[in-house]
């Protein structure tokens, strides 16, 4: 059963009241995050009516750490992509980095051709800056601009996709017998903003459990889908010895978050431990949220795992 969580606006209030210093930025952006919301479930009915749905999982690739959309091609979505833009559009404006947004993003990514729009998704999952600003330059966009919306337009895109893909209330194939074992997204490919730690099960014939702990999730900011992983593990280099991941936490008002960071190769994830919570948090702001330790980790010189507009600080 899917549990009820926290609407954005609702957790970043939350957060903001408990630190002060993140209102600004989390006031930002709390609108932006409550639309993406539910243009993602506009699309999903959109997609479901249009019969249009993920690729179709199968376990011999999932094993094997192939995602769901890696070399895979979809439907021409223009239509969802301008609906996407046009519907973001005036949120983005507010942001103050862009409010001197002037370019008609509905337009640009109507005209987007079906190679363009599998660059755009490749080039946002999987990082790649410089293929967004090839394809910026073409439909004389900024880049930052066309990286910021682009993000946002391809993240609600791929939630729809797997709401109308996916029964909210199923097992995924990837957490089937533990079918997929990467720390990067079963569907998208790309890596996680945050991970999360459910209530504790005993069972010692799982592996992804580790004295009694609760079971560790990814989330994928991208197309919003989480996966169990190893709570020894490193997502990016996959250590799992036992006191491989170290943690770093505040003294004080922890409220379960904490920095897991690997120190092998640096990479670390914010993690919150949903066992010390009343009300789940929605996942995309606490991941904002948690900007505090996201500071510190850079200025302990680690690297994010995902690279987000709020976690770049040079």
């Amino acid at each position: 059963m899917e549990v009820s969580r926290q609407s954005a606006s609702e957790t970043l209030h939350e957060i903001a009241s408990l630190r002060p210093a993140l209102k600004t930025i989390l006031d930002a952006f709390a609108p932006l995050l409550d639309a993406q919301e539910a243009l993602a479930q506009e699309l999903a009915a959109d997609l479901t009516k249009a019969q249009i749905q993920l690729p179709a999982c199968q376990a011999s690739r999932l094993s094997l750490g192939i995602s769901l959309l890696s070399d895979q091609d979809l439907p021409d979505l223009a239509t969802q992509y301008a609906k996407a833009a046009k519907t973001l559009a005036p949120y983005l404006e507010k942001i103050p980095a862009l409010s001197q947004l002037h370019t008609p993003l509905a337009q640009a990514f109507a005209e987007l051709t079906c190679a363009e729009q599998k660059s755009l998704r490749e080039a946002v999952c999987t990082c790649q800056p410089g293929l967004l600003e090839d394809l910026a330059k073409k439909h004389e966009l900024d880049p930052l601009v066309f990286n910021l919306a682009g993000t946002f337009v391809v993240s609600s895109l791929l939630r729809g996709l797997s709401r109308a893909s996916f029964e909210p209330s199923q097992e995924k194939p990837w957490d089937t017998n533990n079918t997929w074992q990467q720390g990067y997204c079963p569907v998208c490919g790309s890596y996680p903003v945050l991970a999360w730690l459910d209530k504790p099960v005993i069972d010692e014939r799982n592996t992804y459990l580790h004295e009694g702990g609760g079971r560790k999730h990814l989330y994928c900011g991208i197309c919003g889908n989480d996966w169990h992983f190893l709570r020894l593990a490193c997502p990016a280099c996959g250590v799992s010895e036992s006191r491989q991941i170290e943690i770093l936490t505040e003294e004080t008002n922890t409220r379960g978050e904490a920095i897991d960071w690997c120190p092998k190769c640096k990479a670390y994830c914010p993690t919150v431990d949903m066992r010390e919570r009343i009300q789940l948090p929605n996942l995309d702001a606490q991941a904002l949220g948690m900007l505090h330790l996201e500071l510190i980790a850079w200025e302990k010189k680690l690297k994010p795992l995902r690279a987000s507009f709020w976690n770049t600080f040079a």
